[in-house]
């Protein structure tokens, strides 16, 4: 697949400097360049940042600085959990945070809900309703900090499936911070220390055996 490139402007940067090893020093361009796919026309648009040639002309080479990709903007990457969680933990998880990233912040907000749900039935939490089994993850000894997080996020989950309520990008993002802080606490901190008092283990085993 080929692509057709054009030069759309070239600006001077001033008093910005490349310095060399050997003490010179040339002046920076920005070129705003745009590649277009010969297959399917679309286009996308860059900023150049060179280091300007000795000589300016037809063969002059330019040294890159750097290269942005302004349009389409590159995705945005999707959040994810470590993989001491639960698989159906981090499954429910994948889905809300592909819903976020893609704008859909009703379905974001149901979908970490739905998380919360998912880690109080992992962890054995009981009650008749979401808010009567996260009350009761309390009782069992998580932290006071976690449940009041998670109560937020079955609002927020709520308000969207029943009410409409259109969360703004920042306060979903919270919510999945809080849920991932949660995840941390409740199954990545354990996972983790228990592999290193594995590792110890091995290591007082292994030095045992060769005494």
């Amino acid at each position: 697949m080929n692509t057709s490139m054009a030069v759309g402007s070239r600006q001077e940067l001033q008093g910005l400097t490349q310095k060399f090893t050997d003490g010179t020093e040339r002046g920076l361009t920005l070129f705003t360049i745009q590649l277009t796919c010969d297959y399917c026309s679309g286009n996308c648009l860059f900023l150049w940042e060179v280091v300007n040639p000795i000589e300016v002309n037809s063969g002059a080479h330019y040294e890159t600085v750097n290269l942005t990709r302004v349009y389409p903007e590159p995705n945005p990457k999707v959040r994810h959990i470590s993989s001491d969680a639960p698989p159906s933990v981090r499954e429910v998880f994948k889905e809300a945070a592909l819903a976020e990233v893609s704008g859909a912040y009703r379905l974001a907000g149901v979908g970490y809900r739905s998380v919360v749900e998912r880690i109080a039935k992992e962890k054995g939490a009981v009650g008749n309703s979401l808010y009567s089994k996260i009350t009761s993850l309390g009782e069992q000894g998580v932290p006071g900090n976690i449940v009041d997080a998670f109560h937020e996020a079955r609002v927020v989950g709520n308000d969207s499936v029943h009410d409409g309520l259109a969360y703004s990008r920042e306060e979903i993002a919270d919510i999945a911070e809080l849920i991932g802080e949660a995840i941390f606490v409740l199954y990545v901190q354990p996972a983790e220390r228990a592999r290193m008092a594995a590792a110890r283990a091995a290591r007082r085993l292994a030095a045992n055996a060769s005494s």
